[in-house]
């Protein structure tokens, strides 16, 4: 009986060294991050310096919406073709726009933010087909370590993104520092000639929704759904009133940033690493409960400086545990998204799951501030802290199942 008869993917089926899993994520997720670091980080701070409004720049994360919405046409990716030639086809738009974001000024407005749009859609395309493949190629006993690798690497192309390209405006300026990125996205298109190569979608003469239909018949699919909204939901209600708080407590933006951003994301990704190595050893399921409760817990350190006098070394207090932490639950949760989706069906399956939570960030968020305005930061962050603790009470409905097995497969064979 062929691969293909047994339903399962070459790429699950061949025995790779033990550092291949680990280096194409790091590869792939670098990749992934860098769009969303230009957007996200790079863009503002172009814009404003050219004197756009801020309303203007507001519109960002309108026309950037679709990594919410992309589970929308992740079916088509598991169906047709191969996870390689859309990554390839991806970047070959996104190095477009980089270019275009060169020679086009943003006075441009309706051009400039369709080349926005572009990016964000070749983006949300690109993570599909990415987080697609780390799926299918990661073994269980690897698990924890390839979400670690994945993890540092996403938030040092963030850095690279929105950090390192805008010191580098110093030397070369904007058009020079976009040309750059256009380079490295470039780069990043060699890179996927080196994949892993697939037989294409397995599924292809099944409906595009039929990964979906599967993963909806599972007996425990309304609580991993569920977790998959609202595990995360107090860390997604904190985050967008971190720098504000920092902010209104007195501190310098070149602090905060240096501390909130190099010194936290340091810490972050140190948590990401060690919360692998934990899950490597005590699955997916203990992980999710004993890094999660530390992951709720850190957002009290938000809550105690808020009532508290500013204070440095709080600030650095708060800011080394919450992110360290965070690295914590990030691993667990990301292992867990992983664990749940089905090899044959990971672009839409992943991607679905992925929304959910994204759904989540989005509506909290929109929120967070009207809520923290009107209680005042430190009720606010103790109610972040609440909000943390249903997804925790969702656990033990999920500890029996087969997917949180100690023995079970990093995904289910369909």
């Amino acid at each position: 009986m062929t691969v293909q008869e047994q339903g399962l993917s070459p790429l699950t089926t061949l025995r790779r060294p033990a550092w291949f899993a680990p280096a194409i994520a790091g590869v792939l997720y670098f990749s992934q991050g860098f769009p969303f670091g230009i957007v996200n980080e790079l863009l503002p701070l172009y814009l404003r310096t050219q004197n756009i409004s801020l309303a203007q720049i507001g519109l960002i994360s309108a026309v950037s919406s679709a990594w919410t919405w992309k589970f929308l046409w992740s079916p088509l990716i598991d169906r047709y073709g191969s996870y390689r030639q859309w990554m390839a086809g991806a970047l070959v738009v996104l190095t477009a726009t980089m270019f275009a974001f060169a020679v086009i000024p943003p006075q441009m407005t309706t051009l400039f933010f369709a080349i926005v749009a572009i990016l964000a859609f070749a983006s949300a395309t690109q993570d599909i087909a990415i987080d697609a493949m780390a799926v299918r190629i990661t073994p269980k006993e690897q698990l924890g370590y390839v979400n670690s690798v994945r993890v540092t690497a996403y938030r040092g192309a963030m850095i690279v993104a929105g950090g390192a390209l805008a010191a580098l405006t110093a030397v070369v300026g904007w058009r020079g520092a976009f040309f750059t990125a256009a380079a490295i996205m470039a780069l990043s298109f060699v890179t996927t000639f080196f994949l892993p190569r697939e037989a294409g979608a397995i599924a292809q003469h099944q409906s595009p929704f039929a990964g979906v239909r599967l993963w909806l018949r599972r007996p425990s699919a309304a609580i991993f759904l569920a977790l998959a909204f609202i595990y995360r939901l107090g860390d997604a209600a904190l985050t967008p009133m971190v720098k504000p708080f920092w902010v209104d407590q007195g501190f310098s933006t070149a602090e905060i940033g240096t501390v909130t951003t190099v010194i936290g994301l340091s810490f972050l990704i140190a948590g990401a690493f060690i919360g692998g190595a934990f899950l490597s050893k005590f699955g997916v399921w203990r992980a999710l409960l004993w890094l999660g409760v530390l992951q709720v817990i850190s957002n009290a350190g938000y809550a105690i400086a808020a009532a508290a006098e500013p204070s440095q070394t709080m600030f650095y207090a708060v800011v080394v545990v919450e992110n360290f932490c965070g690295g914590l639950g990030t691993a667990a949760f990301l292992s867990f998204l992983m664990a749940i989706s089905d090899r044959e069906h990971a672009a839409t399956q992943y991607a679905m799951l992925s929304a959910a939570f994204a759904f989540t960030r989005f509506l909290i968020g929109s929120f967070s501030g009207v809520f923290a305005q009107s209680m005042g930061y430190a009720p606010y962050f103790w109610l972040t802290l609440v909000l943390g603790i249903p997804g925790l009470l969702l656990l033990p409905f999920i500890r029996n199942t087969e997917l949180m097995a100690p023995e079970a497969s990093v995904v289910a064979e369909v």
